[in-house]
């Protein structure tokens, strides 16, 4: 008797420290509603990170209408992965319009030497599609 309420006890602490040290927890950010404030003010400080960004992979356009899709957080090795999207354009908000996803890994940590180190944040993710102006309003339609 003493023997099974061991092992159930041992099998309990088991379960309770993988539970308390899961590996990551992700936070997906509603795309029907209006950017909360703290959003746009993490896009604010991930501005010159993402002009980096696309610069290094040859859009040197600027950008609008950014929001953030999910951040996922690792736990285990303390970092931060965090999806947005953008939408490019020329001159004064003319066509071409491209969405551009991004997704950084913050801290950049042990990763670095797999990935772009830009503005100390890894680029885990980049990805770019032609949109029509149909389409930018669409994406548009929830954003400042």
């Amino acid at each position: 008797m003493m023997k099974k309420i061991i092992i159930s006890l041992l099998l309990m602490s088991f379960l309770a420290i993988n539970f308390a040290f899961a590996k990551s927890d992700t936070e997906y950010f509603p795309q029907d509603q209006p950017p909360s404030v703290i959003e746009l003010a993490f896009l604010r400080e991930l501005g010159l990170p993402i002009l980096e960004t696309m610069s290094s992979y040859g859009n040197n356009q600027l950008f609008d209408y950014g929001r953030i899709e999910k951040i996922e957080r690792n736990r285990q090795n303390d970092y931060y992965d965090v999806s947005l999207r953008v939408i490019s354009f020329e001159g004064a908000h003319n066509p071409p319009f491209k969405l551009i996803n991004i997704t950084f890994r913050i801290p950049p940590g042990e990763t670095s030497e797999k990935y772009k180190v830009i503005s100390n944040k890894a680029v885990i993710s980049y990805k770019v599609k032609n949109i029509t102006p149909e389409e930018v309003d669409k994406l548009s339609k929830f954003t400042n």
